[in-house]
């Protein structure tokens, strides 16, 4: 007994000198944007909560996609779409041949060489995704692949990612309801008229892109690629600027499929804040969520909230878009909060986010493209300076031209990250997942674990691990990060 103590005791001692060398070895770096990059890429990063499916594609693989399906370019819109319209429009695989097409083509699906001479950042970010939204038709296995790959290769092992597993059933549901029907209603003519079915076929479809992943990977072959052993889980993608019975719907089945199915982790909203619907309809956003959750308790949310700047909207806009996720819908996470500051009672509003606690995912590349806002403008340390739980996110890096290395490294130049803080980031990203099971830790803090693994020898926290797929997580991102503080730079 008094040996395994000691082992314990010595184990625990030696992470401790590991984390300071590795923390030491990172301050010399941090004046070196080249070398902290290939530190901040080979460092495990635990997870991104917060990336739409859609939105982490990179434009070549869209223009790929197009040509595959035979689909045409609109030459004036650069939007892709049948080749049985009308108008100045050419084969998308023409552009696999012409390359000023080609860099054209890049350009107007996402923010490469974006100059703002014409149009905001806010807007040509968003248009992006009509004009390659044809292309993603189908291709949910394709683009999963390359995402969970991609973000493998940067040491990133788990994935929450945001898309429509139902492939736009549940919003064609919802035509079909009364207009003006009561919450109660509307969920009644949904679960007897459709929701189920709907549910099945997004699982199947999420089956489907399980299935290409581990083909296209090799995972059951003699040379797995990266991304094999990554762990993945969905949220239900919901667009709050859609007609108040086709949104109602999305809410509805999101909860239904995260209630059946294990992999989808939970729900959210998308589409821009400050569209005129998003806003004026945001009071019933609030009412939905809040009338569906008691009836779905073990469904988790996060809803993108406080995505505004000044001039983007009214100031009086900016003043409760958090607050109400937080306190109505009862949100366990909220994407984005770069409005904070301008919140009713802010103060008041971090230190319930801080007690509760609610996670913030952070995205500071899409916060800068989309807002203009960066640096000391980011309320990235007033998060943090409230004890306000914070994790890093990529939002959409095929359209921003971005990856979560980026984001690490804008968080250690643009806001004076120390390694210890790049630590909790990675540990927080699992800690506040929505991935199923206990934690691996007792406290925020992380310093005492759960399940008796203190020794992590022990039967208990073998046994504990095994049937905790949060704590299993939890523990393969410690043991890479004791690896990666006892290895070289390479």
């Amino acid at each position: 007994m008094v040996r395994r103590l000691l082992v314990i005791l010595a184990i625990a001692t030696s992470a401790i000198a590991d984390e300071a060398s590795t923390a030491a070895r990172f301050e010399l770096l941090r004046e070196d944007p080249l070398m902290l990059r290939r530190f901040l890429e080979q460092m495990p990063k635990g997870g991104d909560l917060h990336q739409h499916l859609s939105g982490a594609v990179y434009a070549e693989t869209y223009i790929a996609l197009a040509a595959k399906d035979n689909l045409c370019i609109d030459l004036d819109a650069l939007i892709y779409e049948s080749c049985a319209a009308d108008g100045n429009a050419a084969a998308a695989a023409q552009a696999l041949t012409d390359t000023n097409l080609y860099a054209k083509i890049l350009d107007a699906l996402s923010m490469r060489q974006f100059r703002g001479t014409e149009k905001s950042g806010h807007d040509h970010f968003f248009a992006t995704f009509g004009r390659f939204s044809a292309a993603t038709r189908n291709h949910a296995s394709e683009m999963l692949t390359e995402v969970v790959a991609r973000f493998a290769r940067e040491n990133v092992d788990y994935i929450e990612s945001l898309w429509g597993q139902d492939l736009g059933s549940a919003r064609s549901l919802g035509r079909k309801v009364q207009p003006g029907a009561s919450f109660a209603d509307m969920r009644a003519y949904l679960l007897q008229n459709g929701a189920a079915e709907v549910v099945a076929a997004s699982r199947k479809t999420i089956d489907d892109a399980e299935t290409h992943l581990r083909k296209t990977l090799g995972c059951s072959s003699a040379t797995p690629q990266p991304g094999c052993e990554s762990t993945v889980r969905y949220l239900f993608e919901t667009h709050r600027a859609f007609p108040r019975e086709q949104l109602f719907a999305e809410l509805l089945i999101g909860f239904e499929l995260a209630k059946a199915d294990s992999r989808v982790v939970g729900l959210n909203t998308v589409q821009p804040e400050d569209y005129y619907a998003s806003m004026t309809g945001f009071d019933e956003l609030m009412s939905m969520i809040a009338y569906l959750r008691p009836l779905y308790p073990g469904v988790p949310v996060s809803l993108h909230a406080g995505e505004l700047a000044n001039g983007l909207v009214p100031p009086e806009g900016m003043q409760n878009h958090v607050r109400d996720s937080v306190l109505i819908a009862r949100a366990e996470r909220i994407g984005h909060g770069v409005d904070i500051a301008r919140e009713r009672d802010a103060l008041d509003l971090l230190r319930t986010m801080s007690r509760r606690p609610v996670a913030v995912e952070v995205c500071l590349t899409s916060n800068d493209v989309i807002l203009g806002v960066r640096g000391k403008q980011h309320p990235l340390r007033f998060y943090l300076r409230n004890d306000v739980p914070v994790v890093l996110a990529t939002d959409d890096p095929g359209v921003a031209r971005n990856d979560m290395t980026t984001e690490w490294q804008r968080a250690v130049e643009e806001h004076g990250a120390t390694y210890a803080e790049l630590k909790r980031f990675a540990r927080n990203s699992i800690q506040y997942s929505f991935i199923e099971g206990e934690s691996l830790w007792n406290d925020r803090r992380y310093e005492s674990m759960n399940g008796g693994c203190r020794d992590e020898m022990a039967a208990s926290c073998t046994a504990f691990i095994d049937a905790n797929t949060k704590a299993r997580v939890q523990m393969r991102l410690e043991r890479r990060l004791r690896e990666f503080e006892n290895s070289e730079l390479r």
